[in-house]
């Protein structure tokens, strides 16, 4: 199969457990652009969490495209276009804002470079930070600073076992309007309802005029479940969850034992 566009999550996929490429995954991916094959980022982090390593594969020179907020937006990389966006209506936000208030749970947001948190400490928000090259920053009053931008996506922060709890009530009371997930064991997600991956491969695809069978998608996460099986190949990282295993083509092996360029010299 001539695949034509290679689809990546980048925590746990494309990056090792430093967070860094290896070489032998960036001369890979490097090689498959020079001949012609597109690259996608796809994350469920904001644009400036991803940035360095879209600039490390110069995506915009071999015109990549980029997938912040979980597919939330398309961003086309040669011109920094967005091709696509749906963010979080402003009512809704508003009333997610008051749930995390009910549980005494912090959220967090993105506006611009900064981290904006319900709760001035959070070592999760730390963490969320600190992968993002952000800043946390405290507003005097979190209700009227969402009102004046768009929200992407929220992430409530609490430890794993009351993080189930809130979820378990959250999720009916706002499944008309979001989707909520776990990206880990103390971040839920909070996107706008019918945000995932594979939805916003759709659309990148129509736009380039392919098709599903053109795409190689890699993820190791639950939030990468849609695009593995949207994918005309789907391939999880032996580090992934054994659910996203069961629904892959393919498992290759670990984000720390180069798994992408092991699938794509089997591949491609």
């Amino acid at each position: 199969m001539n695949y034509k566009i290679i689809a990546m999550d980048l925590d746990g996929t494309l990056t090792n457990s430093d967070k860094i490429i290896t070489p032998k995954t960036k001369e890979i991916l490097m090689e498959a652009q020079k001949q012609g094959i597109k690259v996608v980022l796809a994350s469920g982090r904001p644009n400036r969490g991803i940035y360095k390593l879209e600039k490390e594969l110069e995506l915009k020179k071999y015109g990549g495209y980029i997938l912040p907020y979980n597919g939330g937006q398309i961003v086309e990389c040669a011109t920094g276009k967005i091709l696509y966006s749906k963010t979080i209506p402003a009512d809704v936000a508003q009333r997610i804002v008051a749930l995390a208030r009910i549980f005494y749970a912090n959220l967090v947001t993105y506006k611009e470079e900064n981290l904006l948190c319900l709760e001035k400490y959070d070592m999760y928000a730390d963490i969320e930070a600190k992968i993002n090259d952000m800043t946390t920053v405290q507003p005097d009053n979190y209700e009227d600073t969402i009102k004046t931008f768009d929200v992407p996506k929220f992430i409530m922060l609490e430890d794993e076992h009351h993080l189930v709890r809130i979820q378990n009530y959250i999720k009916p009371v706002l499944e008309d309007y979001c989707e909520c997930f776990t990206s880990a064991p103390y971040f839920l997600e909070i996107t706008p309802k019918g945000i995932d991956k594979g939805h916003s491969l759709f659309h990148l695809l129509k736009h380039l005029g392919m098709e599903h069978s053109d795409l190689i998608a890699f993820g190791d996460g639950m939030n990468d479940m849609s695009m593995l099986q949207f994918a005309g190949l789907g391939v999880c990282m032996e580090n992934g969850r054994d659910e996203l295993k069961k629904a892959a083509d393919y498992v290759t092996l670990s984000n720390d034992n180069d798994g992408i360029a092991h699938a794509l010299k089997k591949f491609l």
